[in-house]
This record gives structure tokens, C-alpha cells and sequence, in this order.
């Protein structure tokens, strides 16, 4: 830490109690100055040959008090109290003064109000102090994050020196300074890649301040440029792991709620410039303090621009007290949601279309955590949040999410939605239907996932003419819906026919057709090998 001394006299400030201050001397004291409790008993000729204030205040008081031995005048305004008063009136009598990063906001605001200037006395200490800041304080970086801090108590006097000002400036400029030309000290608190200077080098050092003063630095450093949005959603995300306290040890609901919302205020637009991760840790804040709508739908908006980036635990939101779920579903559907509804942004950054495949497989695995979690979660909630639409999804690409489904695990709830979804492949609500039939008799349980069924050819010629059916129906436009629904009916009741046939003579097997409508734990890779009663049943068909 930078420091200057002043003056070269030896310190005879002493003290009598805590409210009593005088200076030891062979002279008698003709002048008591009141600062807040303490009472100063000094010298007129050193406070006058210094402070313009000082004059003007003793003058006004010689005819009004010529009875007393003293005169007597209070500096009830004085800033930084008589900490900084005693600062300077040492400073007046000659004696040494130490000056460094903590105190020398106090001693310029005090020097500026005791009107200290050049005028009055060449090399005064408003002169002195604004050397000492410009040479040594603002050329040091932590001693300028020190200064900043302290300015907050010294408004509006501070921000007339521009102190604060200069203080922002300073720190910009050395945060966008290229890292293998920092030559200074700073904290750093994480793993460090290499043994070089890491770019993100001054992110720890500004959690010390407080969220005022962060954002404004931070303003700053992104006006000044040269720093990547990258970076700076690094140090927003140090600083929030820092500062937000969502437990019972948080004491200012208010405090921590207008922190949060100042946080989100400075999130840099560019996508990838804050992870997945951290957004969600901040919404799940925001439920936890009771943010406002707002607050919720920017960082909603934000999360489902990459909602594939996200885990099944990072979906776990925990509710608002009162709610009769423990976690938040709704939230979670309005992630979907902004997820399905932003697929021109996706395009810009050039998202191809495995993030659907992604998305689809997370929700599948949240869904299947809150029906193991939540039992006063309802089928209707829980089935909403598993349709969601995708508008367009090609034929194929429905297939391929679909084969993330276990059709063996859904529940009867889900299956009886699942039937009744034009959305669905016919393939799928034939696995669907069929695995239902199962459980509703008494035969024996399926074989487990990935087991090799002999009657897998069988299913597998049934399932090609389901799809064969599919796409004639498609052609049909002049058609009327009844007889589309009773030639499905038929074609259903055909297949289910066949299919008992087959289980009967064959075993169960897997219903999959092919690898384009497979689903885990539900479909197997077995060679088409026909068979004498396979070849019978083709041939019949």
C-alpha cells in the first residue's frame, strides 16, 4: 500500500477523556473548535494561516464572544468528523501526518471543506493530497479499489473532487490492460490454468466491493473496452457466488433481492457470455427471494436460449413456500417453452438440431425424477409438461425423440394421453398400446430391456404395415375423419390380432420396428432371420 508523510514536527496531539483534544504546549490555546462530541483546544495563528473557512468563522466570532478567553466555533458538517478535523489541524501545526489509501478520501474532503487551497498558502494540503493521488493511489490497483470503497461515505464531497470518478477510470483501464503487461498484485482465488497472468485476473478483488459500487465499475470497465463478454459474466458469476445469501443465515430479504436484480441488469446480451448454469443458479434465487415477474421472464428468456446446456438437478427449482409441490414445474414449462418458441436465435448461433434430441432427453429425465419425488404432483401437470409442441419437427426428427421413450415404464395416465396424441408416430402408439395389453393380462412379464425375442421379425412385418398404412392415410385428403378413425380402428385391432398370435406361438418380443422408432429399454438390434411359421404368417398377410 502506497503512503506519503507530512510535515516533520513530532505529534504532541494528546487527549484528555475521549471528548478532549489538545495540543501540548508552552502557549495557552485562544481558540476551541466542536467537532461532533470532541472538543479541540488549539491555536489560532496555525489554523489561520491554512484554512479560508477557518478565518471566516473566527472572525464572525471575536465580537460576539470578547469576554471569553477563548473564542469558540463548531464544525458540525465537517466530513469524515474529527478523525479527518485532527488530520488537518496537524497538518496546519507542522506535524507529521501519515496519509494512504484509507483515510486520504477523508482528509481531501476535510481539506475541501476547511478550504485548504493554494490561494490561501502555497503548498497547501488540498494540493499536497491530489499529488499523493495522482502519483501513487490511482496508479495502484488495489489501493484504487480501497479509495472507492471509502468514497461511499463522502458524498456529496467526493464526487466534487471527482475522486470516484478518477477511481473507476483507474480500475477500467488496468482491467482491460493485456494480462502478460500486469505487473501488480491482485487476489486470485481459483485454479489457474497455466502460470501466467489468467484474463479474468481482477475479478476477485471486485467482490470486496459493495453492489453500488459494482455495478458502476463494471459499467465502466464494459465502456471502456477491451475486456470480453465472456469475462465479464465470469465476474458477475464470482461476484454473485460471493455476495447472495438465499439460506436462513440471510438477514436482508430486501438487501439481497435488489442485489439480485442489479446482477441480472448487467448480464451481457451475447449468448455465450454467461453459462446455463449460473443463469439458473440466479433463478433459482429469484424464486427463493420472491423476485419479481420480470426479473423471472428476462432470465427464463435467457435459459431457454440454452436450455440444452442444463442437467435434470439444474431443473430441480425448489418452490415458493405454500406451494403444494416441492419443486416448481411451471418454471420448468416456461423454460420449454422459451426454448421451443426461440429456434431463429438458436439458428443465428448456429445450434444444429441435436439440441432438440438434448432437450428432449433432459425433460424425459426430470419428468421420471419428479414422479419419483412428487407425489402431490397431478397427471395433467405432469403430462403438460411432456408435450410440449415442437413446432417444426420434421416425420424423422419425431422418431428420434421418440426413441428416448420407455414405453414399458408409462404410466397408465401418460399411455391413455399418448393414444389419443395425433403427434405421436403410429409406430410408437402401437408399442404403446401393445406393452398396455400386456400388463392388462395375466401372461408373463416381458423379458428385460435388451433382451432377444424370437418373435421379432413378426412384430417388426406388422409395424412396417402400420407404416405403410400411415403414409396412404396421408395421401387421403378427401377422406372424412370418421372413416379415418374407423380404418385405424381396424388396422389396430388387425395388428393386435397378429401380435397375440405371435406371442403365443413365439414368446413376447420387442415391438420395435426399426432403428429410426427405437426407444431405450424397449428396443434390440436382432437379425431378420424369417423362420418356416414366420414365413406362413407373411404369406397369409
Amino acid at each position: 500500500m502506497k503512503f506519503m508523510k507530512l510535515g516533520s514536527k513530532p505529534d504532541s496531539f494528546q487527549s484528555e477523556e475521549d471528548c478532549i483534544r489538545y495540543v501540548a504546549s508552552d502557549l495557552a490555546t485562544d481558540v476551541v473548535v466542536n467537532v461532533g462530541d470532541v472538543k479541540f483546544y488549539l491555536h489560532k495563528f496555525p489554523l489561520l494561516s491554512k484554512s479560508a473557512r477557518l478565518q471566516k468563522l473566527i472572525a464572525a466570532t471575536i465580537n460576539e464572544q470578547q469576554q471569553q478567553p477563548d473564542d469558540e466555533i463548531s464544525l458540525p458538517d465537517i466530513p469524515g468528523g474529527p478523525q479527518a478535523f485532527e488530520i488537518c489541524a496537524k497538518f496546519c501545526y507542522g506535524m507529521t501526518v501519515t496519509l494512504n489509501a484509507y483515510n486520504v478520501v477523508a482528509a481531501r474532503c476535510a481539506a475541501e471543506y476547511l478550504e485548504m487551497y493554494e490561494s490561501v498558502e502555497t503548498g497547501n494540503l488540498v494540493y499536497k493530497i491530489e499529488v499523493f493521488l495522482n502519483s501513487s493511489v490511482l496508479r495502484s490497483w488495489k489501493d484504487s479499489i480501497i479509495v472507492l470503497q471509502t468514497t461511499r461515505s463522502f458524498h456529496p464531497w467526493s464526487g466534487d473532487a471527482k475522486i470516484d470518478a478518477r477511481c473507476l477510470e483507474s480500475i477500467a483501464s488496468k482491467a482491460a490492460v493485456d494480462p502478460a503487461r500486469v505487473d501488480w498484485s491482485y487476489t486470485y482465488n481459483r485454479r489457474k490454468l497455466n502460470n501466467g497472468v489468467p484474463i479474468d485476473w481482477w475479478v476477485d478483488d471486485l467482490t470486496e466491493l459493495s453492489i453500488d459500487l459494482y455495478k458502476r465499475v463494471v459499467s465502466s470497465i464494459r465502456r471502456k473496452g477491451g475486456v470480453s463478454p465472456e469475462v465479464i459474466g465470469e465476474a458477475l458469476e464470482v461476484y454473485a457466488a460471493r455476495r447472495i445469501q438465499t439460506d436462513d443465515h440471510c438477514h436482508d430479504v430486501e438487501e439481497q433481492r435488489s442485489l439480485l436484480e442489479t446482477l441480472i441488469s448487467l448480464l451481457p446480451g451475447e449468448k455465450q457470455s454467461v453459462s446455463c448454469g449460473i443463469l439458473i443458479k440466479l433463478l433459482k434465487s429469484s424464486v427463493s427471494l420472491e423476485c419479481g415477474e420480470d426479473v423471472r421472464k428476462e432470465l427464463s428468456k435467457r435459459i431457454g436460449e440454452k436450455l440444452e446446456e442444463a442437467n435434470v438437478d439444474d431443473l430441480l427449482i425448489r418452490a415458493s413456500d405454500g406451494c403444494e409441490t416441492v419443486y416448481d414445474v411451471d418454471i420448468v414449462e416456461t423454460l420449454i417453452d422459451e426454448f421451443v418458441t426461440q429456434p431463429e436465435k438458436r439458428d443465428e448461433v448456429g445450434c444444429s438440431d441435436s439440441s432438440k434430441a438434448v432437450v428432449a432427453k433432459l425433460i424425459d429425465g426430470y419428468l421420471a425424477e419428479i414422479a419419483r419425488i412428487e407425489s402431490n404432483l397431478s397427471p395433467l401437470k405432469f403430462i403438460t409438461t411432456a408435450e410440449k409442441e415442437h413446432p417444426g419437427v420434421t416425420k424423422s426428427e419425431k422418431k428420434s425423440i421418440c426413441r428416448l421413450m420407455d414405453c414399458r415404464k408409462l404410466s397408465p395416465e401418460a399411455c391413455a394421453h399418448a393414444v389419443q396424441n395425433e403427434r405421436l408416430p403410429l409406430r410408437v402408439v402401437v408399442q404403446i398400446l401393445f406393452f398396455e395389453q400386456v400388463r392388462a393380462t395375466a401372461k408373463p412379464s416381458l423379458p428385460p430391456s435388451g433382451s432377444h425375442g424370437s418373435s421379432r421379425t413378426t412384430t417388426e412385418e406388422e409395424c412396417d404395415s402400420v407404416s405403410a398404412t400411415e403414409e396412404t392415410r396421408t395421401t387421403r385428403d378427401k377422406t372424412s375423419g370418421s372413416e379415418k378413425t374407423k380404418a385405424k380402428g381396424v388396422v389396430m385391432s388387425r395388428i393386435f390380432s397378429k401380435l397375440w398370435t405371435g406371442k403365443d406361438k413365439d414368446a413376447v418380443g420387442d415391438v420395435s420396428s426399426s432403428d429410426t422408432s427405437e426407444s431405450p429399454g424397449s428396443a434390440t438390434t436382432i437379425d431378420d432371420k424369417s423362420t418356416p411359421s414366420t414365413r406362413r404368417r407373411r404369406s397369409l398377410s
